[in-house]
């Protein structure tokens, strides 16, 4: 330890000197006289005071260095997500988790170890083990790690306990292999199949039309199950529409058997669409036996202008989709060398079709040979009708006249060049639940690339990003496909082409088979929905909700020119159908008529909400709509341990795994390790004496000591 001056120490020995000179001479000759003993107590205060005052000036530092014993850092991660409270062939998961938190070896391992526990699911918290909830909606474990890594200082080392189900987040194992410090998995959980039913897909349309048959596709997965037949129901709002009887079998695996339904809407609204497979004597859950949609059900059948640049793959893989939808009607029109636009019939006229049209679709337009009264005519029909328009781009388009259009596009034109590379589509998390991504997001990952020009194109503010691409196995946010949907008007663009590899290179695939034809038809049917005339606009980041899981919600609000609204009060209640219960939240606004909030807690069934925008007590508008909470929870789709991704982690970053059963040993083994031993750390403490508090009041009080004394004897 040592004490330092900001001044030399010659002159603060000099000043010393001086302070009790000073007092010396005060307290020579004292009037009245008071003994020897007094006056040198009087001069020591007054020397001291002003001695502690000269210091001060000189900027004091205490310094005390000591040695300090340092525990390794540990993060103990604990999935609470819903597939750990149930019970498989390794026994109850709960039971085995509270064994493992509150037995002898995880008391030494917080004895040797600074160890900081969280709880994870679609969030990280900080856990008290007897507070432990099994109650999350969905697990991402990539997050939690990340999560560790940024926030924990010095950490040494991760031990994750888990099923491994990931089934929100990223790619764990890239969190691993860059994590700086060992992951230590615990599995907990039987890591073979388990015996179970249930309804592994349901894909149908988004929006359909009265009297018009919607097919719907289904699968119905089995495991550990001998043969039998069971029982899969069709459900339209809950009511039976359609029932199939399937045999199925795998005693000894896994297995999927497809079933198919037709759905003929009888009256227009939003319907809620469900399959539902009768469950079979000790499967270990039946929350999985249910799965459903909402559809958005209209009246009429739609009318597409399709204005292609040039005669391309593309423009044909459009045609192809929109032709096998049996409620749309398309007129194609494509661009001659003479910058002449015609139609296959060669008696159909551009101008007309588009006035007639529900949505036009733009592909590779304008081109270069397109004539500026072309792209003013088509510019001035979208925007006096609000007809609703999708961009596709191509190799040819000219971006100075796409430029030109940029008013009634999602995007704006940053370079006027093509700088062609390969992409693949990237889909970003937090829009994972979108419902023009939803039901499709298995086939992402599967489809082959598109060619894309860097730097070309940005999002416009009010736009929303729904695809990114990735390059190299590294995901950028250049947009891929964006949508925008300001009051009635609505528009989208696809940013790379060569989208007819998604068609006849995926449709190839058994896994994406029929992935461009009912994606691009459903694209197409939400652009083509007329939404009622309306200033305010709710949009739930999804329909489905996992229990527990946060409902994230975002609105819009407009005055009667569609100009955006700041400052409003948007006030949402929602009601469950199941009990009338309301909950109600506000949101917060972003700026440039953007609005968000959030409702937690909702208990499981189906919700109706309502919401209203005012403005200095006036109402801009209302809007409504249904969400589903916890039906159809993601957590119960895989009902084992994922034991080779748990023993991938632990690998990756140089850890170690254990089963639940071998939690003992694992810890002992943690404990063994070099970078797992205390550490004796030198520190360093500093106080600045000038600076305290107590520093002022040791001044005042040998003054007002000193004034005492001097009072009681009488002294002038």
């Amino acid at each position: 330890m040592n004490l330092s001056f900001q001044t030399p120490l010659w002159l603060v020995i000099i000043f010393t000197v001086i302070s009790f000179a000073v007092s010396y001479f005060l307290y020579r000759h004292t009037v009245p006289q008071v003994s020897a003993l007094r006056r040198a107590l009087l001069l020591s205060l007054r020397g001291s005071a002003l001695t502690l005052i000269v210091l001060a000036l000189s900027e004091p530092v205490f310094r005390l260095n000591y040695a300090e014993e340092r525990k390794p850092v540990i993060a103990l991660l604990v999935d609470q997500s819903l597939s750990m409270s149930q019970t498989d062939g390794a026994g109850n998961k709960a039971e085995v988790l509270q064994t493992i938190l509150q037995g002898n070896a995880m008391h030494r391992l917080a004895d040797a170890a600074d160890v900081r526990m969280f709880a994870f699911a679609h969030d990280v918290r900080p856990l008290v083990p007897e507070s432990l909830q099994l109650n999350g909606g969905s697990t991402d474990i990539s997050g939690a790690l990340q999560t560790s890594l940024k926030t924990i200082e010095g950490l040494q080392g991760t031990v994750l306990i888990s099923d491994g189900n990931y089934n929100t987040g990223a790619n764990p194992l890239y969190a691993a292999e860059k994590s700086r410090t060992p992951i230590f998995t615990v599995g907990v959980g039987d890591s073979t199949d388990q015996k179970d039913i249930s309804v592994a897909k349901l894909l149908t349309n988004s929006i359909g039309y009265v009297d018009a048959v919607l097919p719907v596709d289904g699968s119905v997965k089995v495991s550990g199950i001998m043969p039998q037949t069971v029982t899969v129901t069709l459900l339209e709002d809950g009511k039976k529409i359609d029932q199939q009887m399937i045999s199925v079998s795998a005693p000894n695996g896994v297995a999927e058997f497809p079933v198919q339904f037709s759905y003929t809407p009888k009256e227009d609204g939003v319907k809620k669409v469900s399959l539902t497979v009768s469950g079979v004597e000790g499967e270990i859950t039946v929350k999985n036996n249910s799965r459903s949609v909402l559809i958005k059900i209209l009246k009429n059948k739609m009318n597409i202008a399709v204005v292609a640049g040039a005669v391309s793959a593309d423009v044909s893989a459009v045609m192809q989709s929109l032709r096998s939808d049996k409620n749309i009607e398309a007129h194609l029109f494509y661009q001659l060398p003479n910058s002449e636009f015609r139609s296959p019939d060669g008696k159909t006229d551009l101008q007309s079709s588009i006035m007639k049209a529900d949505a036009v679709i733009l592909i590779g337009f304008p081109g270069v040979q397109t004539s500026s009264q072309t792209v003013d005519m088509v510019e001035e029909a979208v925007t006096s009708r609000s007809l609703p328009l999708l961009f596709i781009a191509g190799r040819t388009v000219d971006l100075r006249k796409v430029r030109l259009m940029e008013s009634v596009f999602p995007f704006t034109v940053a370079a006027e060049r093509i700088d062609e590379q390969m992409v693949l589509p990237s889909v970003a998390l937090k829009v994972k639940g979108h419902q023009l991504l939803q039901g499709w997001n298995s086939s992402w990952d599967k489809l082959p690339p598109l060619f894309y020009s860097l730097q070309t194109y940005n999002a416009k503010p009010e736009a929303q990003n729904l695809l990114g691409i990735t390059m190299q196995n590294v995901a950028l946010t250049n947009p891929l496909f964006l949508i925008r949907n300001i009051g009635q008007i609505k528009s989208a663009a696809i940013l790379g082409y060569g989208i007819n590899r998604w068609k006849v290179l995926a449709g190839s695939a058994e896994e994406t088979k029929a992935f461009f034809d009912s994606w691009f038809t459903a694209l197409v049917r939400w652009l083509a929905t007329r939404e009622q005339e309306n200033y305010l606009r709710i949009e739930p980041s999804k329909e489905f909700y996992s229990q527990g899981e946060r409902v994230d919600l975002m609105g819009q609000v407009y005055n009667e020119s569609y100009q955006p609204v700041d400052g409003a009060e948007v006030v949402i209640s929602l009601r469950s159908l199941r009990t009338n219960e309301r909950f109600e939240t506000s949101l917060s606004s972003l700026g440039s008529g953007l609005y968000d909030g959030t409702v937690e807690g909702l208990p499981e069934g189906d919700f109706v909400y309502t919401a209203a925008a005012l403005q200095e007590g006036d109402t801009i508008g209302t809007s409504s709509g249904r969400i589903s909470v916890g039906e159809q929870s993601i957590e119960f789709t895989e009902t084992k341990m994922n034991k080779p991704l748990m023993k991938q982690l632990a690998a990756a970053s140089a850890g170690a795994y254990a089963d639940a059963s071998g939690w003992d040993a694992l810890v002992d083994g943690i404990l063994k390790r070099e970078e797992m031993k205390s550490r004796e750390q030198l520190r360093t403490s500093e106080f600045d004496l000038w600076n305290l508090p107590s520093y002022l009041v040791i001044v005042i009080l040998l003054l007002a000591v000193e004034w005492l004394l001097r009072k009681l004897n009488g002294m002038l």
